[in-house]
């Protein structure tokens, strides 16, 4: 799997690919000083838990290779805050389920 930019700007729009057919999307949205929020993750319903976990390793791959600084992921689900803890997540801010990840440089 790999990850293509769809359209550029504020609310950066991404597609998740697999031998070129998309799989997923999501955006990245600008919150200023190197920080961009994933918004909007869809996958197929035939990506298994483990593809969501890759998935994740993907973004997070890339926006190192973007020199993003950071993302941070809004929790709206027990299952998530697992699978974000998992992926070394902190956890910012527990009444908005607001999770960051820093990319070490």
């Amino acid at each position: 799997m790999y990850i293509e930019k769809v359209q550029a700007g504020e609310e950066s729009q991404y597609a998740i690919k697999k031998d070129r057919t998309e799989v997923g999307r999501f955006i990245l949205s600008e919150q200023g000083n190197g920080v961009k929020r994933l918004r909007n993750l869809q996958v197929d319903g035939d990506v298994s838990k483990t593809g969501i976990l890759y998935v994740f390793e993907l973004i997070q791959q890339y926006i190192q290779k973007e020199n993003i600084q950071e993302i941070q992921v809004k929790s709206h689900s027990k299952e998530l805050d697992t699978l974000l803890l998992h992926q070394r997540f902190e956890l910012k801010d527990g009444k908005e389920q607001l999770w960051t990840y820093r990319v070490n440089c």
